[in-house]
């Protein structure tokens, strides 16, 4: 019967709460610790959000190439990896749809000039009187339907890719007649070659794929309890494995529409600089996101320490006295932790020699 009675006191006695006492150091105490003290202010800190994710390519910088005619490959001029720029020869086709139009073209170019030439003259001979009207009318008619039909043709060149330099020159040079060269739409890098020379290749059919990696995206995934701190537009630390002394500056660019429900976190696509060139899709990378700024009291985390469970500073009530003070916290953020309740702004705290001034307390508690 003793034992229960008793045992059922020590279970009594475990389930109160501790009584926190104040803690006074003796002046050898004192000399021996050292430490540094702060007052509980108000500050505006913005937390830190780390997400992992993984890098991809831009999707606004990726391209396909693919020809406008139909044609058969002559040469391939670049392999898959090539760095190339915009405006190089990927490849070089043989279309004969295209040298169609450009014989087309081209006599539609020469029954132009007879005509203008022709209405030209008859134009002088009306003024002087030497013909009539209705030949510079029929003249005029002729000069213009050839107009109409050369613009025609010019616009057919220029929907199979043909540019106005090359159109200009085509007189000039035959040699380039049913010639079909595929550019590269931008700077990049082949990701993909499709073709083979030798090949025929159908309008609109991919012969490559490129991107332009000097911006890559990153796709986070970020906790869903911290949605409401991620801001679009927030600065972005960016880290890999391949590049551990390094980091990149990237920006939050959106956030998801939906919380994945399994792992509870939302997707955020970050931007970041890659004109260095050292990132590549498919990378893994953690994110540190700089969250939307809180004000609200703040304590360098070196003041805060635990015992069990909770958290606790210590609140300086004397010149060698300190007092334990239960707190309750909230984000963290640059060595910084903002206190939800505990603690009044303008209290001096211990914020340095904490760990020294614990052993003293537990060490008072234990006697």
């Amino acid at each position: 019967m003793k034992k229960l009675v008793v045992k059922s006191l020590l279970l009594t006695l475990t389930a109160l709460p501790l009584v926190v006492n104040a803690l006074e150091l003796t002046p050898q105490q004192m000399a021996n610790v050292k430490l540094s003290t702060t007052t509980v202010t108000e500050r505006q800190v913005a937390a830190t959000i780390t997400a992992n994710g993984t890098l991809r390519a831009d999707q606004q910088r990726l391209f396909r190439v693919a020809p406008v005619v139909d044609g058969l490959v002559t040469e391939l001029k670049v392999v898959e990896h090539a760095i190339v720029r915009k405006g190089q020869v990927l490849a070089r086709l043989h279309s004969n749809t295209l040298g169609q139009a450009q014989a087309d073209y081209l006599e539609a170019l020469a029954r132009y000039e007879v005509a203008q030439t022709d209405y030209q003259r008859v134009k002088g001979l009306r003024q002087d009187g030497i013909v009539a009207e209705s030949r510079l009318l029929e003249a005029e008619s002729q000069y213009k339907t050839a107009q109409a039909v050369l613009d025609q043709r010019r616009r057919a060149l220029t929907l199979a890719g043909v540019s106005a330099a090359q159109i200009k020159n085509l007189n000039h040079q035959p040699e380039q007649i049913a010639d079909y060269p595929l550019l590269s739409p931008a700077d990049g890098v082949v990701l993909e070659v499709a073709v083979e020379s030798g090949q025929l290749l159908a309008a609109g059919e991919t012969a490559f794929r490129l991107a332009d990696l000097s911006v890559v995206w990153a796709d986070i995934r970020i906790p869903v309890t911290a949605i409401g701190q991620a801001t679009p537009g927030a600065k972005v630390i960016i880290k890999v494995g391949t590049f551990p002394q390094q980091s990149f500056t990237g920006q939050l660019q959106s956030l998801g529409g939906e919380v994945d429900a399994e792992s509870q976190t939302i997707s955020g696509r970050v931007v970041i600089d890659n004109r260095q060139g050292l990132l590549r899709p498919g990378m893994y990378v953690q994110a540190e996101l700089q969250g939307a700024a809180q004000t609200g009291l703040m304590v360098p985390q070196s003041a805060v320490f635990q015992r069990g469970n909770d958290s606790y500073l210590f609140k300086v009530s004397g010149p060698r006295s300190y007092e334990p003070v239960k707190i309750t916290l909230g984000d963290s953020s640059n060595g910084w932790v903002s206190i939800k309740s505990g603690i009044t702004a303008g209290t001096e705290i211990v914020s340095n020699g904490v760990a020294e001034l614990k052993s003293h307390w537990q060490y008072q508690g234990d006697k």
